[in-house]
């Protein structure tokens, strides 16, 4: 059993041509609602591979978009619990995300920031699971359920946990990209940054750096930079990091060796960048093995 813990959302994506200039205006040329959030993301792809996996996660909200937000759940058929609400339960949290020709997306948030107000903690300690993974959006909750998490057994992957006091346990995974630490564009900063990060923690660090790969290592592992795998047509690049944490996650709750992780989250990743949105046209196993094995130059180097 994997559980993942966090943000449930709904993705309110819409194609722009370009973002407009201070001022300008911009023509929407596709508007659709999908189901994202970091951990809906994660959890949809492992329940679509096959494993077993559990969803806790925020309060679904209220009013239409929160009737929403349950249908595009449902179809997802995960097994889901939210936190309990003291009060009235808050509005369904949106994200805006506007997506350019190259893939790349612009998000604004709505009702983010009030997710964890009023809810009560997940009693982890009686979930029953081998891995635990968390995003910090419930900044107070999440950190919580980490360290209940690991008192309790299970091993941790945790994701943009980037503060200087993180529960972050030695021999545990952490995931994060260039968005929000460490230098975009500059493998050679990087690689320092994830070195450091090992050194203080002791987990395996992985820093992803889009469309330049990521650097990753351990105390057993050294930290070296991987190349990225190539991408198809980018549509979308909404969600690759909780693909890449969910290809991780797949791999390690099988005991995959770790080259043989990173090498199926890499390919998870960049595969889906082919469409539009985080739960849509999740890559298949076969999909994903297919195109390992389609660049075996590139698969080489994860050694």
């Amino acid at each position: 059993m994997i559980l993942v813990f966090g943000t449930i959302c709904i993705d309110r994506i819409r194609r722009v041509p370009h973002l407009p200039a201070n001022g300008g205006y911009v023509e929407i040329t596709e508007e659709t609602d999908l189901l994202g959030g970091e951990a809906a993301n994660t959890a949809n792809a492992l329940k679509i591979w096959g494993a077993e996996v559990s969803l806790y996660g925020n309060a679904l909200g209220s009013g239409p978009d929160g009737d929403l937000l349950r249908r595009l759940l449902a179809e997802t058929r995960l097994e889901f619990e939210a936190h309990r609400t003291r009060h009235a339960e808050p509005p369904a949290p949106v994200c805006d995300i506007y997506v350019t020709p190259d893939g790349e997306r612009t998000m604004f948030g709505k009702n983010f920031s009030i997710m964890e107000a009023d809810l009560s903690v997940v009693p982890i300690s009686n979930a029953h699971a081998n891995w635990f993974t968390a995003e910090p959006n419930m900044a107070t909750l999440s950190r919580e359920a980490a360290r209940r998490a690991h008192q309790a057994g299970m091993k941790l992957y945790l994701m943009d946990f980037v503060g200087p006091n993180e529960p972050i346990p030695p021999g545990s995974f952490w995931q994060c990209s260039t968005d929000w630490t460490g230098t975009r564009n500059n493998t050679q900063k990087n690689v320092v940054w994830v070195q450091d990060w090992v050194a203080r923690t002791g987990c395996f660090a992985i820093l992803s750096d889009g469309p330049n790969g990521f650097v990753a290592g351990s105390p057993d592992h050294p930290v070296r930079a991987y190349p990225p795998f190539p991408a198809p047509l980018v549509v979308d690049t909404t969600g690759a990091g909780d693909m890449f944490r969910a290809g991780m996650l797949f791999g390690l709750n099988q005991d995959w060796s770790i080259p043989d992780c990173l090498r199926f989250a890499s390919a998870a990743g960049c595969l889906k960048c082919r469409a539009l949105g985080a739960t849509t046209d999740v890559p298949t196993v076969e999909e994903i093995k297919s195109h390992i094995e389609r660049h075996p130059f590139i698969s080489k180097q994860y050694r």
